[in-house]
């Protein structure tokens, strides 16, 4: 009998490696994330802040991920085109979005059939960054501050239009919460996208806007706009002689602009950890940083659960500020 267990012992011995062998084989032959080229939807046209952030972080991605980064634009409805085309595709796990502000926090004040639901259908992975807006206007209207611009306006009743990158866009609904605040009559030129209000602008289509400082900064540093207030809490280091909404009277104004990526509601929790882990990575590394600055950004790295709470806290604010402005979409 000893002889036996013996020989069955021996053959055990002899199996353990052959055993642990296989399972190696089995582990390697499962693929790693990402095994193709990831796509990035941008819901807005190229040109505009959102745009300019997407393609600097896609460029780092894909140096971290080991694959293709291809930016996708998608505009219209303040993102909501693309954030209804996004949840409506098939699930793909090499699919992201990069989510402004009104995508995640105002739209469903706004629009009466969204087509998608900004918590249960988009899955944070973490915040990108922030920028402030800028209220400009043209050199030839001679206007230098915000309550200039209030007087213009009380002035020339029916006389001053503004553009925005789309209804129901920050710009849109902070031009309407001042409009209303001083009591003027404004006229709202919405476009597809923040370059084609901003070309508006310079062209002498409108009198002034509100949008993002990125794609704003170089056509102010080359004197054809005049910026008039930033609506971050405090002054931005590339213009530091520019006040504050609050500053300059307008404490309701105070806002950022912030954006974030997100991933289809059914995407794996393994990529989702995956993806904010190579994301904070990005936006923590120095050069990455100098580079957002250089184009108006900050870096806010963090959790999928900070972009969430982030959001519900904005959802509150701009509730209020959609009641104030009395704006709508259709």
């Amino acid at each position: 009998m000893q002889t036996v267990f013996s020989r069955l012992n021996s053959a055990l011995k002899c199996l353990f490696p052959v055993l642990a062998l296989c399972t190696g084989f089995a582990v390697q032959a499962q693929p790693a994330w990402p095994t193709h080229p990831i796509r990035l939807l941008v819901p807005y046209p190229p040109g505009g802040s959102t745009d300019i952030l997407a393609r600097l972080l896609g460029q780092k991605l894909s140096e971290s991920l080991g694959q293709s980064v291809i930016v996708e634009n998608r505009g219209g409805a303040s993102g909501g085109v693309a954030a209804s085309y996004f949840v409506k595709s098939a699930p793909d796990d090499h699919y992201f979005m990069v989510a402004s502000l009104p995508m995640m926090a105002v739209n469903q004040y706004l629009y009466r059939e969204l087509g998608y639901d900004p918590e249960a259908d988009l899955r944070p992975i973490g915040l990108i960054a922030q920028t402030p807006n800028v209220v400009v206007t043209s050199p030839a209207l001679n206007v230098h501050t915000l309550k200039e611009l209030a007087e213009y306006g009380k002035a020339h009743p029916k006389g001053l239009a503004y553009s925005s990158s789309s209804v129901g866009s920050a710009g849109h609904l902070l031009n309407e919460l001042f409009r209303s605040t001083v009591g003027i009559e404004l006229l709202h030129v919405p476009y597809k996208g923040n370059a084609p209000a901003m070309m508006a602008l310079v062209a002498g289509e409108v009198q002034f806007t509100t949008d993002n400082l990125p794609q704003l900064l170089p056509q102010i540093r080359a004197g054809k706009l005049v910026p008039l207030a930033v609506t971050s809490p405090k002054r931005w280091f590339q213009l530091p002689d520019v006040p504050t909404v609050a500053e300059a009277g307008f404490p309701g104004m105070t806002t950022s602009a912030w954006f974030g990526l997100v991933a289809q509601s059914k995407t794996s929790s393994e990529v989702i950890t995956r993806m904010n882990r190579e994301l904070v990575a990005v936006l923590q590394k120095p050069d990455f940083i100098a580079k957002l600055r250089d184009v108006s950004f900050e870096a806010l790295p963090g959790s999928p659960e900070d972009m969430t709470v982030t959001a519900r806290k904005e959802r509150v604010l701009w509730k209020k500020m959609v009641e104030m402005s009395g704006a709508k979409a259709d």
